[in-house]
């Protein structure tokens, strides 16, 4: 039995979250619109993931939250929902714990961006943005970077990822923004990414056909 925690003081987005999460065949999924009421739940069924929103209103926020549930539960896949692009741009006082994607909230009304968020949280390869700060990608964002690093070309990416090619040439295009490359005409830039890839995640990204 996997079980999940979806954290959001948005009583809707809480519902659509959780109900997402079901379809992935996490079983319960446990809800909470507070850090005072997750944790509780976390203490009395432990969940294997937690979907937490970055800000919970008054109180405690998700940050705080996710250091809390660590702590309690230290090998816990966890994902962040956020309304930023870039959560650093949020004007927190606290870091995220090491290895925390973060999802969009505008992206996050599909099974397939919660399947990859929590994908990459359970592989623990998100970036630990308390000693890389300068890279700040969303789940949706590393999906992109993974599969280009693997060498799928972009209408490939499209079609994994049901998007359109314009989405997605747009999406690599920021991409390489937001890792700061410097691209030369006698470079691949998709050689770039893959070895980027490899170093902030010490893996070499594979096909997976």
């Amino acid at each position: 039995m996997s079980t999940a925690l979806v954290v959001d003081d948005d009583g809707f987005l809480r519902a659509l979250i959780g109900s997402l999460v079901a379809t992935l065949g996490f079983d319960p999924v446990q809800e909470a619109a507070s850090a005072a009421q997750a944790m509780k739940l976390a203490h009395e069924m432990p969940p294997e993931v937690a979907i937490i929103d970055l800000d919970l209103g008054e109180g405690p926020t998700g940050i705080d939250l996710a250091h809390g549930l660590r702590r309690l539960i230290p090998g816990l896949a966890i994902v962040m929902l956020t309304s930023y692009s870039d959560p650093t741009h949020a004007g927190l006082s606290r870091t995220l714990p090491a290895g925390i994607p973060y999802v969009v909230k505008s992206e996050a009304s599909t099974t397939a961006a919660i399947a990859a968020a929590i994908e990459l949280a359970q592989s623990g390869m998100a970036l630990d943005r308390e000693t890389t700060d300068d890279v700040a990608l969303s789940a949706g964002q590393w999906e992109t970077f993974r599969l280009v690093a693997a060498g799928y070309s972009n209408p490939e990416i499209a079609r994994r990822r049901h998007l359109t090619d314009d989405a997605v040439n747009k999406s690599v295009t920021r991409l390489i923004a937001s890792l700061g490359l410097e691209v030369s005409k006698e470079e691949n830039v998709r050689v770039l990414i893959a070895r980027e890839y490899f170093r902030l995640t010490g893996t070499v990204s594979e096909r997976r056909d």
